[in-house]
């Protein structure tokens, strides 16, 4: 796994998270980094990235000799057991109660953490409920919950005993016990919290007499903690926060002194899966307001988050400002510092950029998929395929290698998308099963639930648009109106921004790979019965037949046309913005030629211009049907003048050439360069221009690179 998703230089021994753990996977101590102010770790990449993969990567790896919790944080069991107890529990405190769970169950070296500080309280808050509606029954089936936890296991002998908090482990269980025995109001809630405090010894105390009000009585900041918990919205998440920082500090404590660096191996670990949902970035917030407030980080906190720039800092500071972590293009850090800047909720971050898998690695894991290959070109070429359509994203890169094991035969990349491989037991295509796996099963996280089921359908149609004024038609037309349901076109880009999808200035859908499995969604991959908006891979649909796709492209020719010629911030003009949908809607490419010889410029100051309305107009994706463009490339086909039938080439050529679906095309790159020559002899005025792209465009197709680069393909060379 660790090979498969890039993971090595995170995972090696003395590389970055052995030296933040303080131990590799073979329990010898490594020189720990970060020490003793640790910074939070936020894991930051879109879906596909395997942060999931990373985290369960840590707690299987280094979990055996140092306890590390992992929770998801968008686990619906965490609201569904708090429902259980409104009153007393919310989704954040069961989130924390299971990763005390987790806690006291370990049985390494040293034993089971004990979390005295967390348990008082949440006894506590369970004992102010109890006078204000919780009844006697319920607070029994409470505090007998917590006192259960409180019993550490025996797995590992009496060891566990040998523990110093053993003494006020087994106070606080003895008080707990018997105060359900009476109800707990008035002076008997005071005589239950001052209890609690003196059973609990200094670590109780230490905690509580700071809570905010508390005035040093470690009691009274237990009755606030409680009332604050049902006070309202904003008291409930301080009184979360403090129960998280309460959690850390036994989690510390069990690892400071001289009996723990006897014992215990390493460093402890709280692992927030899904920190971007609601109880993740409440409990992230509250540790890093901690951090803020002066707190040292003593245990080690790692949580993933989609966005590169995350919601909780948005306003707090720049990203360039904050330190980051990029495997694959700098070493770890030897040195960290928070920030400077104290009460800001960035100091005390180090974002990790999840690294793409390289070239190398893309290339191997399809080897590994194909076995032996006899036929050395096809696996050259499926190869290629998966490094272009994937983005070197890990995910992608796995299913897409899965779909290539037997090398297929492929003219175009998308074709490769329709080759099955294994979901949930049963074969689907590989572009059903990503989209899955990408979007389904991780929608945005505020995306209204009456749109979940329409989100993938949504994105579908839009995989046509570039910019977000055809989006915006698109989802005002009559087809699509329906199924936007009120959503709005910068709303649904900021969906795309907050599921971690990047953004693109040309392209509406901003990544490459993700806006080929929409659009051959949305006309049907070649070899597939073509997919309804609305199925999913375990439903196959009835039919989404490639008129959408057509019709689609046809509104966003008819709405460019319609307007007077104007500037297209991605297009250069109006008129080319148009005409690039009609040459993919199926009107053929007479009216784009035409276009381009009524604007040929008789004089050089508007051949650029010229030039750049070509390359909008050819950067069209041809989907389905046979391809004529290497042949039209040689003989023009279309009845006109002179400079029309050479146009027809050259548009063809180009179109090869910015193609990013295919191998690089010699052929095309050559005739491009031919075709321009030939027009800078024939055309004095715009000959400079003409003769420069000739060279630079010919350069660029021969170098594997898209001729007018845009944020999704920049990155993207051709190769094999």
């Amino acid at each position: 796994m660790v090979a498969k998703l890039g993971f090595e230089e995170l995972l090696g021994d003395d590389r970055f998270f052995p030296r933040l753990l303080a131990h590799n996977a073979h329990s010898r101590m490594s020189a720990p980094a970060y020490g003793p102010d640790l910074p939070v770790v936020l894991l930051t990449g879109g879906p596909g990235m395997g942060k999931r993969q990373l985290l369960e990567e840590l707690r299987d790896r280094f979990g055996a000799k140092a306890p590390v919790a992992l929770v998801d944080c968008a686990d619906p069991q965490y609201e569904r057991e708090a429902g259980e107890r409104p009153s007393c529990r919310s989704a954040a405190t069961e989130t924390l109660y299971d990763i005390a769970q987790r806690m006291e169950e370990w049985d390494g070296p040293g034993g089971a953490v004990p979390t005295p500080r967390f348990f008082a309280g949440m006894a506590a808050v369970a004992a102010v409920a109890a006078g204000q509606g919780l009844r006697q029954q319920e607070l029994d089936e409470e505090l007998t919950r917590y006192r259960r936890l409180l019993h550490a296991p025996r797995s590992r002998g009496i060891r566990v005993f040998r523990n110093v908090a053993h003494g006020y482990l087994v106070a606080l269980a003895a008080i707990v016990a018997p105060a359900a025995a009476m109800p707990l109001v008035g002076a008997a809630l005071t005589e239950f919290l001052e209890t609690l405090v003196a059973r609990g010894d200094e670590p109780v105390q230490g905690t509580y007499r700071n809570y905010p009000g508390a005035a040093g009585s470690a009691a009274t900041g237990l009755r606030l903690l409680g009332k604050s918990f049902r006070r309202d919205a904003e008291g409930r998440r301080f009184a979360e926060g403090f129960l998280f920082r309460a959690l850390r500090e036994d989690v510390a404590a069990a690892y400071s002194g001289a009996g723990a660096r006897l014992k215990r191996v390493g460093r402890p670990a709280i692992l927030l899966q899904h920190s971007n949902w609601p109880v993740g970035r409440a409990l992230l917030a509250a540790a890093l307001d901690d951090w803020a407030d002066g707190h040292r980080g003593r245990t080690v906190l790692v949580a993933s988050e989609r966005m590169a720039e995350p919601l909780f800092l948005a306003g707090e500071q720049r990203t360039e400002e904050l330190a980051v972590y990029r495997p694959g293009e700098q070493a770890a850090p030897e040195k960290w510092e928070r920030m400077p800047a104290r009460g800001q909720l960035g100091q005390a971050v180090l974002l990790l950029r999840m690294p793409p898998l390289t070239s190398g690695q893309v290339k191997q894991r399809v080897l590994e998929e194909a076995g032996a290959a006899d036929n050395e070109g096809l696996l050259f070429r499926a190869q290629g395929a998966v490094r272009r359509l994937s983005g070197h994203r890990p995910r992608m890169v796995q299913r897409l290698a899965e779909a290539a094991a037997n090398l297929p035969r492929l003219d175009n990349d998308r074709d490769l998308l329709a080759h099955r491989v294994v979901l949930d037991g049963a074969p689907a295509p590989v572009r059903d099963v990503l989209l899955e796996e990408l979007v389904l099963r991780q929608p945005p996280e505020r995306l209204p639930v009456g749109h979940t089921g329409r989100w993938l359908d949504l994105l579908t149609h839009l995989s046509v648009a570039h910019t977000g004024d055809c989006a915006r038609k698109l989802l005002r037309s009559g087809e699509l109106e329906q199924l936007a349901g009120g959503l709005t076109a910068d709303q649904v880009q900021q969906y795309l921004q907050e599921s971690g999808w990047p953004a693109c200035e040309r392209h509406f859908i901003g990544d490459f790979g993700l806006r080929q499995l929409l659009m051959c969604r949305l006309y049907g991959t070649p070899g597939t019965t073509p997919a309804t908006p609305g199925t999913t891979p375990s439903t196959p649909g009835a039919t989404t037949p490639a008129t959408d796709w057509h019709r689609n492209h046809s509104l966003l020719y008819a709405h460019y046309r319609a307007l007077p010629e104007a500037p297209d911030r991605a297009f250069g003009t109006t008129a080319a913005h148009g005409l690039n949908h009609d040459l993919v809607a199926g009107g053929g490419p007479e009216r784009a030629i035409r276009h381009l010889a009524a604007e040929f410029p008789a004089t050089g100051t508007r051949a650029e211009e010229w030039c750049e309305q070509l390359l909008a107009i050819a950067q069209a994706p041809l989907l389905g049907g046979p391809d004529p463009r290497h042949a039209r490339m040689n003989v023009a086909e279309i009845v006109g003048t002179t400079l029309e039938r050479r146009l027809d080439q050259l548009l063809h050529a180009v179109w090869l050439c910015e193609e990013r679906t295919r191998p690089p095309d010699a052929a095309a790159a050559e005739k491009m360069a031919e075709l321009l020559g030939d027009l800078a002899l024939a055309y004095p005025e715009p000959a400079p221009v003409l003769a420069d792209r000739a060279g630079t465009w010919g350069k660029r197709a021969g170098g594997k690179r898209p001729l007018q680069p845009c944020a999704c393909t920049s990155h993207i060379s051709q190769g094999s």
